[in-house]
């Protein structure tokens, strides 16, 4: 009878654990009043698909799924993702009450034999604890849920600046055994910063398989204040689409961190035919160089019905002082010229 009462006893107490584990879960700050793009690392349980991926996320355009993993435009949604790879997934990021999280999206549909914590820890690889899950749906009983009810995932995001910096928060999920310093140098960041944006004090409050806050570099652009998709941030590594589909910028750390923005060449969301990209002769994203200066076509945002371009200037010349060749010869020349005067000397 004793093990009989344990065996019924045994789902609560599981439950229990688990609320006591996930209940000191790292939370995103966020204190920025507007929205903005963030991205979530998640990580493929069995073999899937990028098709499925976008699915499960409810991510709205394919290309945005593609550009956030550097994949060409030709991936198909068929194009097979591996168990246990780590997929970047783009996201509406909204700031309530000094956190963020996903905006309206993704929308899990329960399905026959779920529960709140196989959602949370399987379905979305660990991105959301099921604790929140259950309190952002509003759900009295974890264990009482039904196929069929759609229920709101709030992953984890932010949109703050950091040190003064806009930049792309990532919600990047832990490793067993891995460390403050091992994620900031896998992320181009530093563990000072790490600490700071997840009130990490101590590293024993690492928690493995929950999501930290990483913030991601972003490629710095001359797009306008007014301008629809201001600030227009892209990681790097990533390319994204704006201007309803019109333009493609792409970050590269090789190009000097500044965003490349070229035509898309495909077909626009909200307009007819795209509108006229060129600034001075100049194609959007082409450029042209005089003697040391070049001179870019850079893209600078779009309104309703126009995409704004701006030429932007740089110098290719070499300021840098002699190289140690030069001064060998100069050093040369120079005890050539003593010995010369002390020959003159010494046969007069």
């Amino acid at each position: 009878m004793g093990f009989a009462k344990l065996f019924l006893l045994l789902p609560i107490l599981l439950s229990a654990l688990s609320t006591l584990e996930y209940s000191t879960a790292q939370s995103f700050n966020c204190s920025s009043p507007s929205s903005c793009h963030a991205l979530v690392g998640y990580i493929t349980v069995n073999n899937t698909n990028v098709g499925a991926i976008q699915s499960l996320f409810n991510v709205t355009t394919f290309r945005s799924l593609l550009g956030a993993n550097n994949l060409p435009l030709s991936t198909q949604r068929n194009h097979t993702i591996p168990a246990k790879q780590v997929i970047k997934v783009p996201i509406n990021c909204v700031c309530y009450n000094n956190t963020g999280t996903s905006n309206r999206a993704p929308i899990y549909t329960v399905q026959a034999g779920d529960g709140l914590y196989h959602i949370a820890a399987e379905i979305f690889s660990r991105l959301v604890l099921f604790p929140q899950i259950q309190a952002a749906n509003g759900i009295p009983d974890p264990n009482l849920i039904t196929p069929g009810q759609r229920l709101k995932i709030p992953l984890p995001c932010s949109c703050d600046e950091v040190d003064g910096d806009r930049v792309v928060h990532y919600a990047h999920v832990v490793k067993s055994g891995s460390s403050l310093e091992e994620i900031a140098r896998e992320f181009g960041t530093d563990e000072e910063t790490l600490a700071t944006i997840n009130g990490i004090t101590a590293e024993n409050m690492l928690k493995a398989d929950q999501p930290i806050d990483v913030p991601l570099k972003a490629c710095n652009s001359s797009i306008r204040t007014d301008s629809l998709d201001f600030p227009l941030l892209a990681a790097n590594g990533t390319y994204v689409f704006t201007a309803n589909g019109c333009v493609r910028c792409s970050c590269d750390a090789s190009n000097n961190w500044i965003l490349h923005c070229e035509p898309s060449q495909i077909k626009p969301s909200k307009w007819e035919t795209c509108p006229s990209m060129r600034c001075e002769g100049l194609s959007l994203g082409n450029s042209t160089t005089s003697g040391c200066n070049r001179s870019t076509c850079s893209y600078a945002g779009f309104n309703s019905s126009a995409i704004f371009t701006s030429l932007v200037q740089d110098s290719s010349c070499s300021t840098s002082s002699p190289s140690n060749d030069v001064s060998r010869i100069s050093l040369n020349w120079d005890f050539l010229s003593i010995l010369v005067l002390l020959s003159f000397h010494l046969f007069q």
